[in-house]
């Protein structure tokens, strides 16, 4: 049992560090606003700046985004399967409509939702679906995954599938999409669930835990881990700290990576802290956690506006 968690532990850092590669197929997306297109600020001739309505400024969104996959159409006549992870690597502002300009190529015929990609023999293959998902991250909605799924995507229960879900998608909706259209039963609620922990995803946690209300019957192997787990999240701060420091004495071309990084493991702490409470069967160490993912929740706000 001790060697199938840590291989397990293991295979999990593997897909991690592969999925965050930026030669990967999976590029893992950048912050929202360095994947958004600047906006020059716009100002009457006299007068203070005019504010929009929310309903005005969602339109102009959308009428934004059909204007910039319109134009992508046309400036890609044709995009094979195998060409969508440089396709959006070359043209960074593609990665705003990535999911709907993915939809629009499969619907003009240039690629099928469920073509191969790349064959890993570990995980299963990988598929333009695969790649919708697994780089739409928070922005995927329930209509694009449906949209997906009835333009012929294999959406299962699959290793691969359970990854890309795990790593990638926080939105509930499609979360309970998925867990009901792939027939995902009890056996792979544990398995979900130590996937939901090692990636941080209080969604698919809660998902999992509103379709069976059981607690989680742990072996000595898997308790041994949560203890080591929760020692860690309880001492973030001091981990946090270290990074700072690194990220305060590193150059100025490396911060934005390291600074980004740093974002993403203070959002994963604090949403461990969040799993490891509904875990925990100690008040007192229920009331600990909760009291470092505040912790660690003002550090990410401090930091994010500095």
């Amino acid at each position: 049992m001790r060697f199938v968690i840590g291989f397990t532990l293991i295979l999990t850092t593997v897909i991690a560090i592969w999925l965050l590669m930026q030669s990967s197929p999976w590029n893992a997306p950048t912050s929202s606003a360095s994947a958004q297109l600047s906006k020059q600020a716009q100002e009457p001739i006299q007068g203070k700046p005019v504010t929009e309505k929310p309903e005005t400024q969602e339109k102009n969104s959308e009428a934004h985004d059909t204007s910039l996959l319109e134009q992508a159409f046309k400036r890609h006549p044709h995009v094979a399967a195998h060409e969508l992870g440089n396709l959006f690597k070359n043209n960074p502002e593609l990665k705003k409509i990535r999911v709907d300009f993915i939809i629009a190529l499969i619907e003009r015929g240039d690629m099928a939702a469920d073509e191969l990609i790349e064959d890993f023999q570990l995980w299963g293959q990988y598929t333009v679906a695969h790649s919708v998902v697994g780089n739409a991250h928070n922005d995927l909605t329930l209509e694009q995954f449906n949209k997906l799924i009835e333009l012929g995507a294999d959406v299962n229960s699959q290793k691969l599938w359970r990854l890309v879900m795990a790593r990638q998608q926080n939105n509930s909706k499609v979360l309970e999409k998925w867990y009901t259209h792939a027939a995902i039963g009890p056996e792979l609620h544990k398995e979900l669930s130590f996937d939901a922990l090692a990636f941080g995803n209080t969604a698919l946690y809660d998902v999992l835990r509103n379709q069976v209300d059981v607690p989680l019957v742990l072996n000595e192997e898997e308790e041994k881990y949560i203890a080591q787990l929760i020692s860690e999240v309880k001492s973030a701060l001091n981990g946090y700290a270290q990074l700072k420091h690194q990220l305060d004495e590193t150059s100025d071309a490396k911060k934005p990576r390291l600074r980004r990084d740093l974002i993403n493991r203070l959002q994963r702490w604090r949403s461990q802290a969040h799993i490891l409470q509904g875990m925990s069967e100690s008040e007192s160490e229920r009331a600990e956690l909760e009291q470092v993912a505040a912790q660690l929740s003002q550090k990410l706000k401090e930091f994010e506006q500095h």
